[in-house]
């Protein structure tokens, strides 16, 4: 017996007539709202979302990054070279992605399914605004796509970068021809060469492209508004899922990430249309980490977020909708829900309260408990307490498992962290207590000494701390304490008198100053199993 799968893609059975309706859901449908960026941990409930928006919305789209062929890009020696150079790629990826979702809309919008009805696209437009002086820019980088407008994305793709290859080369060509031969070129050119190229290249790379761009934008918005004035209001959605998958080399895959999230607010201008991407927290951390050097702010882009939270009573609603599915469809039209099959206290606590206390908040733990519960149950009716507790072992390993894979990407040394944490096997420790002995150092010792973990943002740290005669270890574990924080591996206590804060229910980020040699760190529940912690019921 299952009520679902772990991934909200290949849970057909569960996922639309048991999903739960809530606040997040209406920003996202909401074209008026400036949320475009669903933003939350894997098994949140992005795709989720995504896919109850496609089965409810009569004009929507979704793009799936593995079919756009990102890979002729990664693979241009053209900007391989230039990156190579340092020259910022960023205005080149805002380029690709604006002329994607505006050929998308387009497509949408009017229907484009051949290349009659493409020109058709275009020769309308033409009639509108083909007398405005200031949209001629945009009119003629339409003329370009008139009859293409029906074509595949990774066709578009493809014809953007040779575009941008040929000017590139007519520049600078003999360079490329000297990097496609080896013998790493680039790192032979002296500093001033390599200005010196970037300064060439950068008036074929330059902003006139979202300027003309722009103007494509501002072309649709208007005759969005006219023909709504005349048509009944429709919204249309364009969405794109799976980011988070291998869809491009991992040498640009964040930074057109970046570009991505720059390039949605200036569709904001077509108020018919929505645009929303899915987003894992540990890829857009890793955003922030790869694209710092070109003043990449999370803050600024807030207000474009919808970030995903859920708590007790939606997680209820959840598991109530299917456990009552399953057990209609298996057994009985006769309303079941959890309290029915699980009737049995864990000790003293309630066992949803139990069970819902060793997740994230996220219905992926959920969903995944309770399965894990009726497969230990091994056919039986009902779920006893002992049968939770035998659960709770195999479910903590997978979620071990599944923390290390989430957040192995921002994180490298993340499995190291967390036997470290989980050593002493106890619920609760200071940092005091961590520092004692060795660990800590001979830790410190091994992040810094993996060549293979330079990105590891813990490796300076590490360095330090392996620098310092004699070392201390507190500014060190203060670090290991705000990443584990970070991915919700651990709650702090910060004072006496008040409570655990853990970054899926407070502040996702905590700030090191307000870590304290005597702060208190409490290991997820979710982890006792795996780290073999003696279940304490007294525990704070």
């Amino acid at each position: 017996m299952s009520i679902g799968t772990n991934a909200a893609e290949f849970d057909d059975d569960f996922l639309l007539p048991c999903f739960v309706h809530y606040p997040p859901v209406d920003l996202c449908m909401n074209v008026a709202s400036r949320g475009m960026v669903v933003n939350g941990r894997t098994g949140s409930g992005k795709t989720a979302i995504l896919r109850f928006i496609g089965a409810k919305v009569s004009h929507s789209v979704t793009i799936d990054p593995t079919e756009m062929a990102m890979s002729y890009v990664t693979n241009s020696d053209v900007l391989r070279f230039l990156q190579a150079i340092g020259a910022d790629l960023d205005l080149t990826f805002q380029v690709l992605w604006k002329h994607v979702l505006c050929i998308e809309f387009i497509r949408l919008r009017f229907n484009v399914e051949n290349e009659t009805a493409s020109k058709g696209v275009f020769d309308r437009i033409l009639d509108r605004f083909s007398r405005d002086d200031r949209k001629k820019r945009s009119i003629n980088y339409l003329k370009n796509w008139e009859g293409k407008f029906w074509i595949t994305m990774d066709q578009n793709i493809k014809e953007l970068t040779e575009k941008v290859e040929n000017q590139v080369k007519a520049e600078i060509g003999g360079e490329i021809e000297k990097f496609k031969a080896g013998g790493q070129y680039e790192k032979r050119l002296s500093a001033d060469k390599k200005s010196e190229f970037v300064h060439r290249v950068r008036k074929i790379i330059h902003a006139d492209q979202l300027a003309e761009l722009a103007g494509v934008i501002d072309i649709l918005a208007e005759l969005e508004r006219e023909e709504k004035k005349v048509f009944d209001e429709t919204s249309y959605y364009i969405m794109i899922d799976r980011l988070d998958e291998n869809w491009v080399d991992v040498s640009i895959r964040f930074k057109l990430i970046r570009a991505l999230i720059e390039t949605l607010k200036s569709f904001r201008r077509i108020t018919a249309l929505k645009i929303l991407v899915s987003l894992r927290s540990d890829v857009l951390e890793r955003v922030i980490q790869e694209t710092k050097d070109i003043s990449f702010q999370r803050e600024k882009l807030d207000d474009y977020f919808v970030h995903l939270k859920w708590n007790k009573p939606l997680l209820r609603e959840l598991i109530d909708s299917r456990v009552q599915k399953l057990f209609r469809k298996q057994y009985t039209q006769a309303p079941i829900y959890f309290d029915d099959v699980f009737p049995y206290n864990v000790g003293n606590t309630h066992p949803f309260d139990y069970m819902v206390e060793r997740t994230l908040m996220r219905p992926r733990d959920i969903i995944a408990f309770v399965n894990e519960c009726l497969k230990a149950a091994e056919g039986s009716y009902e779920v006893t307490g002992a049968t939770i507790r035998k659960a709770e072992i195999e479910f903590s390993r997978i979620r071990r498992d599944a923390l290390e894979q989430e957040w192995s990407s921002a994180f490298p040394t993340i499995r190291r962290l967390l036997d470290f944490i989980g050593q002493k096997q106890k619920p609760i420790v200071t940092l005091t207590e961590l520092a004692e002995g060795k660990d800590a150092d001979d830790l410190a010792l091994a992040i810094f000494s993996d060549e293979k973990m330079e990105r590891d943002p813990l490796h300076e740290a590490a360095k330090t701390h392996c620098d310092k005669a004699p070392p201390t270890a507190f500014e060190f574990l203060k670090e290991i304490a705000g990443i584990l924080y970070r991915v919700g591996a651990v709650g702090v206590k910060l004072r006496n008198g008040t409570r655990y804060l853990y970054s899926h229910i407070d502040e996702p980020l905590l700030p090191l100053a307000q870590i304290t040699d005597d702060t208190r760190i409490r290991i997820h529940p979710m982890l006792w199993g795996s780290f073999r912690i003696q279940i304490r019921h007294d525990a704070p």
